[in-house]
C-alpha cells in the first residue's frame, strides 16, 4: 500500500480491525467493497458529508456550497487544512484530485466514481473555491461529493485524514489499527457479545438476486417475472429475523431516498406464474446463482431457501459460492444467470449505475430503452417531486419486468470495545467511522 508509514513509538497504542476476509484496495475511487471503503474512508476525506441522523449535507473539506443555476455549483474549501505530508489542500488539489476520476473512465468495471461525475463538463480552480461546469443537470452531484469514492486524493496517493496508511491497516498519532482476517477484533465487521455495537439499515438497492437478460431463457422477461413470484419472501422472514434483515419491499430500501413500496408486486403467486412460464413455452429451467459468501451471514442461507421454493415447481436454482477473482473475472465476462448483491447508498441514482446499459449494466441488457429513458431523466430532473416519482416508475417497472428479484433489505453492524474506542458509528455508506 502506497503512502506513509508510521513508525513504532512507545506511545503507540496497537488495535486491530477483525474483517471476513484480507482483500484491500488503497484507491478511494477504485474501492468497491466495504473493506476498502472502510479502509479509505479513515485516510480520505470527502468534500461533503451526510448527517447520519437526519441525512442532510453538511460542510466537511468544503466549508459552502451554492449553485448559481443548475449547471454551475461553487464549493469553498476549507483555507487550514492539509494532507499528510504538510501539503496544503487547494482548490487547484481538488480539481486535480477530480481529473484523476475522469481519467479512469475506460475502466471496466465502471467504476461508481465515474459514474456519479455524469453530466460534467470542467472543474475550475479559483482563489478559494471550486467550480463545477456541466453540461447536464446531475441531481445526485451534491450527496455523490460525501461518497468516499469522490474523496480528495493527492497526486501522490495522500488523504487529509488524521488517519495515515501505515503497516496492514491506519495509524494516527498514538493509535495503530491493523486490518485483519479474523472473526474478533477491538473493532469487527459483526456482533460480537460483550462489545458496543454500532448498526445501519443499509440505505440503497435491496439484497436481491440479479438475472442475466442476455442469456436464454432470462431474455423473456415473462420468465423472470415469474421467478420472482415463485418466491415467497415472507417465508424467508426466520432466516433473516436472526441478522435483523428484514423482508425486501423494493427495488431499493426502505431508507432509501424515492423508495417506493411494492410490497404488492413482490406478493407470492404461483398461479400467475406458471401461466406466464406457459405462455413462454418454459420447460426444464435450471439456474446458476454466483456469489461471494464472505460479507453477510445469511447469504447462503437465503440463496438455500429460494432452491428450495423453486424446487417445489421443477425450477434448479444451483448455488456457486466463488472467491473473488473468479466472481469479479465472471461478473466481467457475463458469466452467469444470477449475481446475488446488494449496493449501499443514499441517493437513488445508484438506480442508474447498476441497471443502466451505459453504466455498469448487471442485466447485461443488450440496447438501451424505456427504463434507460427513466434512468437518464431522473438524474437531470431538478424537480424534487418529479425526480421523486420519476424513481417511483424505476422501481416498478424493474420490478414488472423481473429484472431485480429483491430477497430482503441489509443490516450492517459494527462492534467495538468500548476500552479501546468511543463513539464509532455507521455512515450513509454503512463505513465504520472512529472519532
Amino acid at each position: 500500500m502506497a503512502g506513509n508509514t508510521i513508525g513504532t513509538g512507545a506511545m503507540m497504542r496497537d488495535l486491530t480491525f477483525g474483517w471476513p476476509t484480507h482483500q484491500l484496495t488503497d484507491d478511494p475511487r477504485l474501492a468497491y467493497n466495504s473493506i476498502s471503503k472502510t479502509y479509505c474512508r479513515l485516510i480520505y476525506e470527502s468534500l461533503l458529508d451526510i448527517d447520519p441522523d437526519t441525512g442532510n449535507l453538511l460542510p466537511w473539506l468544503a466549508t459552502a456550497w451554492h449553485y448559481r443555476d443548475p449547471l454551475t455549483l461553487d464549493l469553498t474549501i476549507r483555507p487550514d487544512r492539509c494532507f499528510s505530508d504538510g501539503t496544503p489542500l487547494t482548490p487547484e488539489a481538488v480539481v486535480q484530485s477530480f481529473s484523476g476520476i475522469i481519467a479512469l473512465k475506460q475502466i471496466s468495471p465502471l467504476p461508481a466514481a465515474v459514474a456519479m461525475l455524469t453530466g460534467l463538463g470542467r472543474v475550475e480552480a479559483g482563489a478559494d473555491k471550486v467550480t463545477f461546469h456541466f453540461v447536464r443537470h446531475n441531481a445526485a452531484f451534491l450527496r455523490s461529493l460525501a461518497s468516499v469514492s469522490l474523496a480528495i486524493r493527492s497526486s501522490s496517493g495522500l488523504g487529509t485524514g488524521r488517519w495515515v496508511q501505515a503497516d496492514d491497516g491506519v495509524a494516527d498519532a498514538t493509535r495503530r489499527l491493523a486490518f485483519l482476517k479474523a472473526d474478533t477484533g477491538d473493532l469487527y465487521a459483526g456482533p460480537i457479545d460483550g462489545f458496543v455495537v454500532a448498526e445501519l439499515h443499509n440505505p440503497g438497492i435491496s439484497y436481491g438476486l440479479c438475472p442475466n437478460a442476455s442469456r436464454s431463457p432470462l431474455t423473456d422477461p415473462r420468465i423472470r417475472r415469474a421467478l420472482s413470484l415463485l418466491i415467497d419472501r415472507q417465508a424467508l422472514r426466520p432466516i433473516l429475523d436472526v441478522d435483523g434483515y428484514s423482508v425486501a419491499s423494493s427495488v431499493l430500501t426502505p431508507t432509501t431516498n424515492c423508495y417506493r413500496d411494492c410490497s404488492a408486486d413482490l406478493a407470492h403467486d404461483p398461479a400467475t406464474a406458471h401461466r406466464l412460464l406457459t405462455a413462454a413455452d418454459a420447460r426444464r429451467l435450471s439456474f446458476e446463482v454466483v456469489f461471494n459468501s464472505t460479507f453477510s451471514p445469511v447469504d447462503a442461507a437465503i440463496l438455500t431457501a429460494v432452491a428450495a421454493q423453486w424446487r417445489q415447481h421443477g425450477i434448479e436454482l444451483i448455488l456457486a459460492d466463488v472467491d473473488f477473482p473468479e466472481l469479479r473475472s465472471r461478473q466481467q465476462s457475463g458469466d452467469y444467470d444470477f449475481r446475488f448483491f446488494y449496493f449501499t447508498g443514499s441517493d437513488p441514482d445508484l438506480l442508474r449505475y447498476q441497471f443502466a446499459v451505459g453504466q455498469r449494466n448487471m442485466n447485461r441488457r443488450n440496447e438501451p430503452d424505456d427504463l434507460d429513458t427513466l434512468l437518464d431523466a431522473q438524474l437531470t430532473c431538478a424537480d424534487p417531486d418529479a425526480r421523486g416519482a420519476l424513481v417511483h416508475d424505476i422501481q416498478r417497472q424493474i420490478l414488472d419486468s423481473g429484472l431485480w428479484l429483491p430477497l430482503c433489505n441489509v443490516r450492517t453492524v459494527t462492534s467495538y470495545r468500548s476500552g479501546a474506542f468511543s463513539g464509532v458509528y455507521l455512515d450513509a455508506e454503512a463505513l465504520a467511522r472512529i472519532p
